[in-house]
């Protein structure tokens, strides 16, 4: 007996051993893969510089390469500040225009030109002679792309514009600070009218920032890099049961909380419905102008339903009601749909793409970057697909 004993002692202690030396071998990889080091300087010359109406805007003659997760993309921007080849403000006789405006889904850093939805476009419709233009602003809000409407886009007197419409323009309509904190400018309501307010301050593009920025340093959870590590990658798959464990000590804390752009599909109290109320008659209002302004020109004007991730693919859904909880009036098609009836009342043609997506999403590879969440090349590939057919009839181009 005495000898069985001192052997499961032994296996015991060999057994604590080989734990402990593999959770040490753990930790040390773990803040070594993630110890503190510099990202490589920006490559190129800054695509965004500052503006004191609209915040932020590409700069012209920038060229810069953007390395991120699921991409390694170079962009170029042209003398007059828009991606794609140089197209001067006047057209030549007989060459009708499309401009394509929006944040980043339409100004597409994240994929090469050509694979942009202008540079799909611009092919498909070469041989009619439209010019197509990369009229997107990266972080942009419904209010900036109509301000840079009325400052730039009109000049070059397209006979078209698409809007690239995504969910999170409604809570930066009526914000200050746009993506990444930066100062933007807002219209608040006055005597009936809106009123613009500029950017509060000065302060340099994000996107000029990112690139020099010392990355950080492996996190910790009671002071362990690889428990911090393990408990991120849970919350990113099972986040209900990060929250739980949380509760033990086992976890760091998670909010339940949503961003508030994430109101809309699904505000539970009064005080969040007062206010994805008033990002709606903000943004309504907003269309309203940006579609006479337009129309002044002698252009059509159109909206294009970005559909964010979630709002097309199961998973991503499901993963947002864990994340926040499971209690709220959940209701993926909210924007969409709102946006929809909204349109007809305001008379502006609705381009749809989102059970396209949700197809794509289902049947075969994702359309979406997995971190970044923009279209890859078959997500610029599907908007596409959408669009084309609406512009070829737009420009009565074969059939």
């Amino acid at each position: 007996m005495t000898a069985r004993a001192g052997e499961w002692r032994t296996r015991l202690l060999l057994a604590t051993f080989s734990t402990l030396l593999t959770l040490a071998l753990g930790e040390g990889a773990t803040r070594f893969l993630l110890r503190p080091n510099a990202t490589p300087a920006a490559e190129g010359t800054p695509i965004s510089e500052i503006s004191p109406t609209l915040g932020w805007r590409t700069r012209p003659n920038g060229a810069q390469r953007i390395r991120r997760e699921g991409f390694d993309v170079v962009v170029s921007i042209n003398r007059l500040g828009l991606r794609g080849p140089e197209i001067s403000y006047e057209p030549e006789a007989g060459v009708r225009r499309l401009a394509i405006m929006g944040d980043s889904f339409a100004h597409g850093y994240y994929t090469s030109e050509p694979e942009t939805l202008r540079g799909r476009l611009a092919e498909a419709l070469k041989s009619c002679r439209v010019d197509v233009l990369n009229a997107g602003g990266p972080g942009y809000s419904t209010d900036q792309e109509w301000l840079y409407f009325s400052e730039e886009v009109s000049k070059y007197r397209p006979a078209e514009v698409v809007l690239l419409f995504y969910y999170n323009d409604l809570q930066f309509n009526i914000e200050r600070l746009g993506t990444g904190n930066r100062s933007k400018p807002v219209f608040v309501e006055k005597g009936g009218s809106l009123e613009l307010v500029l950017p509060a301050s000065i302060a340099p593009p994000m996107g000029d920032r990112e690139e020099t920025v010392a990355r950080r340093g492996a996190s910790t959870f009671h002071h362990s890099a690889l428990w911090a590590l393990l408990a991120t990658r849970l919350e990113r798959s099972r986040p209900d049961w990060s929250r739980t464990l949380s509760g033990y000590g086992l976890m760091p804390e998670l909010s339940a909380e949503p961003p508030a752009e994430y109101l809309p599909f699904g505000p539970k109290d009064a005080a969040e419905q007062t206010r994805v109320a008033e990002m709606w008659k903000r943004t309504i209002e907003i269309l309203r102008r940006f579609r006479d302004d337009v129309r002044r020109d002698g252009a059509s004007f159109s909206v294009f339903y970005v559909p964010a991730r979630f709002e097309v693919n199961d998973d991503a859904w499901t993963f947002v009601q864990r994340r926040y909880g499971a209690d709220r009036p959940w209701n993926r098609d909210s924007v969409r749909t709102r946006l929809a009836g909204t349109l007809v009342g305001l008379d502006i043609p609705l381009v749809e793409s989102t059970a396209l997506f949700r197809s794509g999403e289902k049947a075969g590879p994702p359309a979406y970057l997995p971190v970044d969440g923009h279209w890859n090349a078959r997500g610029n590939e599907i908007a596409f697909q959408s669009l084309f057919p609406v512009m070829r009839r737009a420009f009565a181009c074969g059939s």
